[in-house]
């Protein structure tokens, strides 16, 4: 589909709707897909943000979050 591959190239960058960090020695690290956000309020909440900081506590040892 030549208009969507158009859509998910810009800048430079092919926009594959994955949320990613570059670490300080290059590597990138996936860590979500941008499209398993969960909207709440009209704002855009990551799961994977949200698992992150439950998995913090140390108490727990699993998390998953599901939009509902």
């Amino acid at each position: 589909d030549p208009e969507a591959t158009e859509r998910a190239m810009g800048d430079g960058w092919f926009h594959s709707g994955d949320a990613a960090v570059v670490h300080p020695d290059g590597y990138v690290e996936i860590r979500d897909r941008l499209k398993d956000v969960i909207i709440s309020g009209g704002e855009n909440i990551s799961s994977v943000e949200v698992e992150g900081v439950l998995l913090r506590h140390p108490a727990v040892q699993e998390a998953a979050i599901v939009g509902v």
